[in-house]
């Protein structure tokens, strides 16, 4: 019943058959409206547990598999027995590190691995047991989706590896830290004008067999070219096996944007014996966006979607923190939608500073600026709306940084009693610290929250702000633009086209007027977008 788009796993052996817990078939047959009604109603457990396997030659040993997770509320684990069954006393809970939010889903055909020698390492009756547990759930119910396994493996664990983890106190793999400031926001989208020294920092795990020294975490930032433009190495540890090195010691010292640009930030994990070498090094990368104007929590990723259908029908709002280096002029905002949006709603889009603000009661400060629209036609089919914003004398909105510092735009949305949802696109690259996004809840005791607890659905929602291109505020208030040729910066694919064009922008970021004409020069299709460097826009 709830399918979608969702693929059978990916996994490499596929053809030959695969492992599925089908939670939201067998409790509801396949049918939306008859929950409950299935062959195998949730609450319910699922397990597969495999025959003794003889691992007396073998202490230590890793376990490998593939699998594909969809989750609303349930658990999903592997249980360990060395005693052909007898006991169970060992239990790995898989998605443990909280990417898996209400309603999210692994990357398809994810490969996971384990060190389980202190669990079956040496044994010659060691057992496993799958389980998907559909009983963790609350009032609005339990089990779903599904979980798929397929490629099974327990191989010797290798003597030196490396791995970013969660830490056992919710730290996670990879982090990023603005302004030198645990508590600060993070912005995937950064002005020039607004730009900040950026650290990071991660959580090693030693996952081979053998001690490693001189654990480390090496940052290499590239610009849109390639090319290298700094490099950070944190401090150096020694860790044992199965240690981790983490983020009060794999930190950092910064990095401050000196112009504008795609950025891409590569983590890797070294030690010295994985160093790339000998040994691989895991490796991951990380996207950051330097403009003239836009400015965003979220780092351009579109990972799940948030609004109305989360928070409660009509007066539902999400809330976005700023906080300014420099005096800023904020022109409007640009909101991005997905694909659930139905256009006909309203939404209301005000400025507050962040004095007096408190969960209970709100903004009790004047709006600085307050505009609506309704959301067309054509906002859904671009999958944003651009929400102009003025002050009260109609000029640009001036955000002071010198006495308040900080800066909510709040979007208040009403979908008529949900028959015009509004949806709006959320990144969850990096957790956010718990104010850089708040929401108005409304479906019971209505207030702020700065989101559900243990998930990232709510964490950097595309509200994005379009501010002053100059490199001081007055500026803005009297500024004229060139025309420039953007022909050797944009390009269009396919071509032919019969469907939709993908519109790549190089080096080019901010707003513009995309018309298509027949050959006599009526226009056929005409929309809005937002160019954001190093992105891929679909038209259709």
């Amino acid at each position: 019943a709830f399918a979608n788009a969702n693929d059978p796993i990916q996994s490499a052996t596929r053809s030959n058959g695969f492992v599925i817990f089908d939670s939201g078939y067998l409790d509801n047959a396949g049918v939306a409206a008859t929950a409950g009604q299935g062959p195998a109603p949730a609450p319910h457990v699922g397990t597969l547990t495999t025959d003794t396997i003889d691992l007396s030659s073998n202490s230590l040993v890793m376990l490998e598999f593939s699998n594909y997770a969809r989750v609303f509320f349930a658990n999903f684990q592997v249980a360990f027995s060395s005693d052909g069954g007898q006991t169970w006393n060992d239990t790995i809970l898989v998605h443990s590190d909280g990417t898996l939010g209400i309603n999210q889903a692994s990357d398809n055909a994810e490969r996971v691995q384990y060190n389980v020698s202190s669990y079956i390492g040496g044994s010659a009756n060691a057992m496993m047991r799958f389980i998907f547990d559909g009983r963790p759930g609350n009032a609005n119910g339990n089990g779903y989706y599904f979980w798929c396994i397929d490629d099974i493996e327990i191989l010797d664990l290798p003597d030196h590896s490396l791995q970013f983890v969660t830490n056992t106190d919710g730290a996670p793999p990879h982090d990023i830290i603005f302004n030198n400031d645990g508590l600060a926001s993070k912005y995937g989208i950064m002005t020039l004008k607004q730009a900040r020294p950026i650290s990071f920092d991660a959580n090693i795990l030693n996952f081979g067999g053998v001690a490693q020294s001189n654990v480390h975490l090496e940052i290499d930032i590239l610009d849109g070219n390639g090319n290298n433009v700094q490099s950070l190495t944190s401090p150096s540890a020694n860790v044992a096996p199965n240690g981790i090195a983490d983020y009060n010691i794999i930190n950092t010292t910064s990095w401050t944007p000196a112009t504008t640009g795609t950025y891409d930030i590569v983590y890797s994990a070294l030690s010295d014996s994985v160093n790339g070498v000998d040994f691989p090094a895991p490796r991951d990368t990380f996207r950051i966006y330097v403009t003239d104007s836009l400015w965003s929590l979220d780092f351009n990723t579109f990972d799940n979607r948030f609004g109305t259908d989360d928070i409660g029908a009509d007066n539902s709002a999400l809330a976005v923190r700023h906080e300014l280096m420099n005096d800023e002029r904020l022109f409007g905002v640009d909101i991005w939608l997905s694909n659930t949006t139905v256009a006909g709603g309203l939404v209301e889009v005000t400025v507050y500073d962040t004095t007096g603000f408190d969960f209970i009661n709100g903004f009790p400060t004047t709006a600085l600026a307050y505009s609506q629209h309704t959301v067309t036609a054509q906002d859904v089919a671009s999958r944003v709306m651009r929400v102009p914003l003025a002050d009260a004398n109609g000029h640009p909105v001036y955000l002071d940084h010198s006495t308040t510092g900080a800066y909510y735009i709040v979007v208040t949305m009403f979908s008529n009693a949900d028959a015009n949802p509004i949806n709006i696109r959320n990144s969850q690259t990096f957790s956010q610290p718990s104010t850089s996004a708040l929401m108005y809840y409304t479906v019971a005791n209505p207030r702020w929250y700065s989101g559900f607890t243990g998930s990232l659905d709510l964490n950097a929602p595309h509200i994005r702000a379009i501010t002053c291109p100059a490199s001081n505020a007055a500026a803005c208030m009297s500024i004229s633009i060139d025309e420039v040729d953007l022909s050797n910066d944009i390009k269009l694919y396919p071509n032919p086209a019969s469907e939709y064009v993908n519109i790549e922008f190089g080096e080019v970021n901010g707003e513009m007027d995309i018309r298509v004409v027949d050959v006599q020069g009526r226009i056929v299709l005409e929309s809005t977008e937002t160019a954001v460097e190093g992105t891929t826009v679909p038209f259709d």
